[in-house]
């Protein structure tokens, strides 16, 4: 009995060092990204329908809510997202203005995400959840954040990767837009919350 529980334990060992990486790509306009925050006046959303990037997964990747995966398992995909800061709106021309400005757009026109870690921490409605950590560069600075994503399948082979993270204006060099209106008197609050929806699909062999 011992013996063929360390074959079996071999084999997986094996299977997992033979797992071929899928790569997926986002679907053109099915990804949002929102950006929430508040100000002295009212509340304000911005939100970007281009999330680019791409999402390697080995095919053993953990992925099915009917097998329990093992909590604290790390795993170890690559990640990396682009979201070009000019696709980000909120319908009012002036507003946007101040928000490309003092995210530095010209010089910087790129938030960029890349995964460092990631561990699975069990089901969650309809996929799985990890907890992530990866850094996160915008307006020319690079920070470390950590937040739980849901991985969830879709049909046709698709994945949909969803979270909410927090983070502050100020940790990468943004201060809080004041517009020179009404006197000075509107500030923008800095803490903003960042609410995601990537839907991916598995990239076409060549």
């Amino acid at each position: 009995m011992k013996s063929l529980r360390l074959l079996c334990a071999a084999a997986l060992f094996i299977g997992a060092l033979h797992a071929e990486s899928v790569r997926y790509t986002p679907i053109p306009n099915a990804s949002s990204m929102k950006i929430e925050g508040t100000s002295t006046i009212h509340d304000w959303t911005v939100e970007c329908k281009v999330i680019g990037g791409f999402m390697e997964l080995e095919s053993n990747f953990p992925l099915d809510p009917s097998q329990e995966a093992p909590k604290d398992l790390k795993v170890s995909p690559k990640v990396e997202v682009v979201i070009p800061v000019r696709q980000l709106k909120s319908g009012k021309s002036m507003m946007d203005t101040v928000m490309h400005n003092a995210m530095k757009a010209e010089q910087n026109p790129k938030i960029e995400y890349k995964l460092l870690e990631m561990t699975s921490k069990g089901k969650a409605d309809n996929g799985m959840k990890f907890g992530t950590k990866g850094t996160i560069t915008c307006s020319g600075v690079t920070k470390t954040n950590e937040f739980d994503v849901v991985i969830s399948k879709v049909e046709g082979g698709k994945l949909k990767v969803s979270g909410v993270t927090k983070m502050k204006m100020t940790d990468f060099g943004i201060e809080p837009p004041a517009p020179k209106i009404a006197l000075g008197a509107i500030k923008t609050a800095d803490d903003v919350k960042l609410t995601f929806e990537w839907l991916t699909q598995p990239k076409a062999k060549e």
